[in-house]
This record gives structure tokens, C-alpha cells and sequence, in this order.
């Protein structure tokens, strides 16, 4: 049974809003980002915090489960292990980030399908030789990505096994693209409007 774990509990402080709910052509980002990993994985675990009970409100309508993080104020690094713990008997867990609403499905199933095609515990994608998102960890992993402490984060567990990572380079640049200021939305709303040939919009001007 594989899991697949979104992370959407930050505070987004750099933001100045909560991302996940930020609308998004006709969606809010963090339905876009749900919508690439239901049905591709046994189960979805949206892990929430910041404005939970909204976020977890804007996804009443798929077949996903909110996981509550108490402590999300101290970070990623949190939220990791509380979508694990929640992920019960998971022989692997798809860690995505709640704020990339760009990736592609064709990443998501390039992922999975690295990792079901052998024994690598952990399969990262990557473009232009940079590590991207969502990253594929098997269940070997689990007691050590839980034992984590103090700074050291998930890059102690995905760059310490060198011998057991599989790289696999991807088209979708989407991969490195997260939104953490106001003018990374903007320059997704962007790339959606012309993506998808949404007209600008455009502002009659009053008769004065």
C-alpha cells in the first residue's frame, strides 16, 4: 500500500496569506496539487495546520484524509513525520508539498513507477541536475525520518543514502517551481492563464 503524503500546514509568513487557499484558475492551489496524486496512490494523507479547518473545508469533496499537525509552527520538518505516523502500514510514502500546484501527472506516474520497478528506497526527480518534489521514500525509511531532531531535515534522509537513491531526470521544470511570495503567484497565475489560452482580463474604462 503506497500513501500519498501532501504537506499543507505551513504558515506561509513570506506569503503574507495562506497559499494553499490562494484561487488558482476556478481552483485553489491546493485542489490542484490533490487532484495530481488522487487515484495514483492508495491513499491520500493531506497533512494541515495553519487555517486547518479552511483547508481541510476546501477538500470536503475528495477522497483524501486531513492529518492534524499541533506543532506546524516549527516546520516542514514536523509535518513529515506526523503524515508517516498517520500513514499506518504504508510499505511507501509519496511526499508532496502543498504549494506546487504546477507539477505535472506525468511526473507523479514517472515517480511511482521508478519506485514500483525495483527495490530503491528513495526515487527523487530532478531537472537541470536539481532535486525536486514529490519524492518517493520507502517504508525502510520510517523509523529514521521519525527519530529526526533539532535542524537536521528530510535532506538527512534523502541526500545520506546515496547507494539507495535512484535520480530520474524529468521534462516538467514544475518540479523546483513552489509558491512562497506574492510574486510566484502572480507568476503562476501567469503560466495557467497562458497554459490553458485564458484571455487577460481586461478593465472598461469609465466615460468621465
Amino acid at each position: 500500500m503506497i500513501a500519498g503524503i501532501v504537506l499543507a500546514a505551513g504558515m506561509a509568513t513570506r506569503m503574507g496569506m495562506c497559499k494553499q487557499l490562494l484561487p488558482l484558475d476556478g481552483k485553489m492551489v491546493i485542489q490542484r496539487v490533490v487532484e495530481q496524486v488522487v487515484g495514483q496512490v492508495d491513499k491520500v494523507l493531506i497533512v494541515i495546520g495553519h487555517r486547518g479547518e479552511e483547508v481541510a473545508a476546501a477538500l470536503s469533496g475528495y477522497p483524501v484524509t486531513c492529518v492534524a499537525n499541533k506543532n506546524y509552527h516549527s516546520g516542514m520538518l514536523s509535518s513529515v513525520p506526523c503524515g508517516i505516523r498517520s500513514a499506518g502500514r504504508a510499505q511507501g510514502f509519496l511526499i508532496c508539498l502543498g504549494d506546487q500546484p504546477g507539477i505535472g501527472l506525468g511526473v507523479v506516474r514517472a515517480v511511482l513507477a521508478e519506485a514500483a520497478g525495483g527495490d530503491t528506497g528513495l526515487v527523487i526527480p530532478t531537472n537541470q541536475g536539481k532535486r525536486g518534489h514529490p519524492i518517493w521514500i520507502h517504508r525502510r525509511y520510517r523509523e529514521e525520518i521519525l527519530q529526526l531532531a533539532g535542524d537536521r531535515g528530510l535532506n538527512a534522509v534523502t541526500r545520506g543514502h546515496r547507494d539507495d537513491t535512484l535520480e530520474i531526470s524529468v521534462d516538467d521544470q514544475q518540479i523546483l517551481v513552489d509558491l512562497d511570495t506574492p510574486a510566484d503567484y502572480q507568476r503562476e497565475k501567469e503560466r495557467f492563464r497562458v497554459e490553458n489560452k485564458i484571455p487577460p482580463t481586461t478593465r472598461k474604462r469609465s466615460d468621465s
